[in-house]
């Protein structure tokens, strides 16, 4: 084999390595997309919870704190670019 044979094949390898490094990174990403939608959904459902207890008069008094906290992790991942609720519009 020569040279440039050589050559070649290493590069189609690079180029192989490249599209899984693309592909695992896609992947990643689409992890952590659906993870962060996750933990939004259990956020609000915490403070649904949290929120009828409060309409009808059962709440603790740690309740505000931990609506305040719930809020703002929410926010957080807002801020991190994840859609928490649609817009009203």
């Amino acid at each position: 084999m020569g040279l440039l044979d050589k050559l070649k094949e290493q590069a189609g390898q690079l180029k192989d390595s490249d599209k899984v490094k693309e592909m695992a990174e896609k992947v990643k990403d689409k992890v952590d997309d659906v993870q962060a939608r996750r933990k939004a959904n259990d956020l609000l459902t915490d403070l649904g919870r949290l929120l009828y207890a409060q309409h009808t008069g059962r709440t603790n008094a740690t309740a505000e704190a931990e609506i305040a906290r719930l809020v703002a992790e929410l926010r957080t991942l807002e801020d991190d670019g994840l859609t928490v609720l649609p817009e009203q519009g």
